[in-house]
């Protein structure tokens, strides 16, 4: 549904939410089948999926510890320190939409009224090992962004890590720059899933929403509110997200990365790509986020709209030849009764075309702007912080 609160189109109780789409909930935090790589490699369980996504972090920067050359200057890095919640904070993302996505996808399919074929498409390329794939192709740039920021000197023969005037983690030694490249690494593969869903979403979906033919099965789709599974999903995926980008801006707040430092110069799109990477990541994903719910929602209102006005056309016809002739009793109840209900089925048809229409116009109003909202915040921090950069 656009808004799981939202009240049925003729009056009945709000409707709740789908289990799947129920967040907050300790189940939710289970494997749901998403045959993620990384989703299926973490533990099955709630309590089990915790205990490693806080373990790995205490583990990492336990390790850290003992290697630093330094350990007064290792723990007062926030680059160290923060990924104790930065850490776990992408590991529940990813499988609250692993699950939800596993759970929520078939019926939102089902809901749009797409053929089997395209369904089949699009399943393909959400989950398991193709999924996977496009995670990876999705978080490459950031991957070889972090490895040649961290390792190649700069022309002076610094490595931005050992820079006082850059990260300043010279004391830490190279064995904890190689560790925290690691974590970063591992980190940018897990946010590969989630801008991998809406590169997804906005060529699979708006493909398949190009194509679909909705004329008989207006009833199901529209007013039976079959296609607001699929607003739910994306609604909810829009929630997700906005919780890793404040999660992602609180980090490098923390960090000192929210204004770039002194030393750093951006006058141009490549010094932003380069320099700012956790922005521009959670800029991308809202901008693709917003993309996949506009775009879904204007294919799927013309694809109804196409359908309606098939259902208008036929039932002016019927309304306008049952209207041709004249409504006179003959004596015989039989046949004046049946003439009686052709001229009501003429007419339930128009008031059945005039209400598809009515629903068309509603179609995803709530859902985008609500996504609209939600993007608000990581992008208008984009923007503040280009302005400054001027």
């Amino acid at each position: 549904m656009e808004d799981p609160t939202s009240a049925d189109p003729f009056g009945g109780a709000p409707p709740g939410p789908p289990p799947w789409a129920r967040l907050f909930r300790w189940s939710a935090l289970g494997y749901g089948g998403s045959g993620w790589w990384l989703d299926a490699a973490l533990p099955r369980s709630p309590l089990g999926l915790l205990l490693v996504a806080f373990g790995i972090p205490l583990a990492w920067a336990a390790l850290g510890y003992d290697l630093a050359a330094d350990r007064a200057a290792y723990l007062a890095t926030h680059d160290i320190t923060c990924q104790l919640w930065f850490f776990p904070l992408h590991v529940i993302c990813v499988r609250l939409l692993g699950r939800m996505w596993a759970q929520g996808l078939p019926p939102a399919l089902d809901g749009l009224a797409l053929d089997p074929a395209a369904q089949r498409r699009i399943t393909l390329g959400t989950f398991g090992r193709w999924a996977s794939l496009g995670a990876l192709a999705a978080c490459l740039f950031f991957i070889v962004r972090d490895t040649w920021f961290g390792l190649v000197p700069d022309a002076s023969g610094v490595i931005p890590f050992d820079d006082p005037k850059m990260w300043d983690m010279a004391a830490l030694g190279r064995p904890v720059h190689v560790l925290l490249l690691a974590m970063w690494h591992l980190e940018w593969l897990l946010f590969g899933y989630l801008l991998w869903l809406q590169i997804w979403i906005l060529y699979a979906w708006t493909r398949a929403l190009r194509r679909v033919d909705l004329r008989d099965h207006l009833d199901r789709v529209l007013t039976g509110g079959g296609y607001r599974a699929a607003f739910t999903l994306l609604g909810r995926t829009a929630s997700i997200s906005l919780v890793f980008a404040l999660g992602n801006l609180a980090f490098i707040a923390a960090t000192g990365e929210l204004i770039p430092r002194d030393v750093v110069h951006i006058a141009s799109v490549g010094d932003f790509l380069r320099e700012m990477s956790d922005l521009l990541s959670t800029t991308l994903l809202f901008l693709l986020i917003l993309a996949s719910v506009i775009t879904s929602t204007v294919l799927l209102r013309k694809a109804m709209t196409r359908a309606v006005h098939d259902v208008f056309r036929r039932a002016g016809a019927d309304a306008l030849d049952d209207l041709a002739r004249p409504l006179a009793g003959t004596g015989d109840a039989t046949r004046d009764m049946t003439r009686v209900m052709d001229r009501l089925r003429a007419m339930a048809g128009m008031t059945r075309a005039i209400v598809f229409q009515r629903e068309v116009e509603s179609v995803g109003g709530s859902t985008v702007g609500l996504v609209v909202v939600k993007a608000a915040v990581p992008l208008l921090s984009a923007i503040l912080k280009l302005a400054k950069m001027r």
